[in-house]
């Protein structure tokens, strides 16, 4: 603005800053209301942050430190690392002077899951594949079919195993019914200790190196048994993802493959599978995550034993059997950082590695 005494006297005009002034005025209640907005957001998101930390990050926090302990069901004293020396060397392998060199007791926990991993993670992501793509291209009873395959994944595992524990029954389950009306031998599915391909290699006359640990022979039939259960119960939520996925491939992609006279498998390996590729990649993080962690079938189907002789001791019951039965907490939260640790750096290879081979649509 220009002063009137400035125009009087015929002095050079003086302008005020005004727009700078009325600039000040508006920043300072700006940058208040940013950062009342700021404290605003905060406090809404303070209650999940503190769910998440008490109930997250603060139990792995606190098993660091317990792994660092000898503690039993009281703290007794400060070990450092010796839970983690206890694991790679008295519980990973065993020098017995009769049989030579042995797997300890992590090491078969770890051979049981990644049988299980084996067993499970591939069938099932293929399975699930082949369902979903024919529940995908039917036309009649297609709501139907997907809530019945996703009944399995929503119904409680403790109960759905406990029924696949009496179907396998030895002496009145259904499994050993259907054998001897085909004329086989009836199995004891759930305490033959002796793995599937000695079995096979007996039957044809051989002889299993006795060199070679059993535990590297493959499943028993207790855990082959664990595993048909996995799949049946996690089928449903792979199905409902694979669907997902398929309905955000562009329909013009498909049309025109099959136009350009590609066959249906074409147009699967050419089309469907490289758009579903964020898709696999997903399930196959989280299937190898499952996979490692899995516990209740393992606890139904053994009585939370993990017999029998530990073919279905799976790393997830070991640390439950040293925690609870054993009352070794420092050494079960040691075997559980492992664990931890173990999985971290699978996820990362996956997500290194496996990521370069994921298409995304623009």
């Amino acid at each position: 603005m220009i002063s009137k005494e400035a125009v009087a006297l015929g002095s050079k005009p003086t302008v005020k800053p005004a727009a700078t002034l009325r600039e000040r005025k508006q920043v300072e209640p700006r940058s208040k209301r940013k950062t009342r907005e700021a404290w605003t957001g905060f406090m809404y998101a303070l209650p999940a942050l503190a769910l998440l930390l008490l109930f997250r990050y603060w139990p792995l926090v606190f098993g660091m430190w317990i792994s660092l302990w000898k503690w039993g069901y009281v703290p007794e004293r400060f070990i450092g690392l010796d839970n983690y020396v206890r694991i790679f060397t008295e519980d990973l392998i065993v020098s017995d002077p009769a049989a030579g060199l042995q797997l300890g007791a992590v090491a078969q926990a770890f051979m049981v899951t990644i049988f299980y991993a084996i067993g499970t993670i591939p069938l099932t992501l293929l399975l699930a594949f082949f369902v979903a793509y024919v529940l995908f291209h039917i036309t009649k009873g297609k709501t139907l079919l997907r809530v019945l395959f996703f009944l399995p994944y929503i119904t409680s595992h403790v109960a759905a195993a406990i029924v696949f524990k009496w179907i396998f029954h030895p002496s009145v389950g259904l499994a050993n019914w259907g054998v001897r009306s085909m004329g086989g031998t009836p199995q004891q599915w759930l305490t033959d200790p002796d793995p599937i391909l000695i079995k096979l290699i007996t039957t044809l006359g051989g002889q299993w190196p006795a060199a070679i640990p059993t535990v590297f022979a493959g499943p028993t039939w207790a855990l082959a048994v664990i595993i048909l259960f996995s799949i049946w119960s996690s089928l449903g939520f792979q199905i409902i993802v694979f669907l997902s996925g398929m309905t955000q491939i562009p329909h013009d992609l498909t049309e025109a493959a099959r136009m350009d006279g590609a066959r249906t498998w074409n147009v699967i390996r050419h089309v469907t599978l490289p758009l579903l590729s964020p898709t696999w990649f997903l399930l196959t993080i989280v299937s190898v995550i499952g996979a490692f962690e899995s516990f209740n079938a393992f606890y139904v189907f053994s009585g939370g034993e993990g017999g029998p002789l530990g073919s279905t001791m799976s790393l997830p019951l070991y640390i439950f059997r040293s925690f609870y039965v054993y009352g070794q907490i420092g050494y079960a939260s040691a075997v559980s950082m492992v664990l931890f640790v173990l999985l971290l750096g699978l996820t990362w290879l996956q997500l290194r590695y496996g990521e370069k081979k994921v298409h995304y649509m623009h």
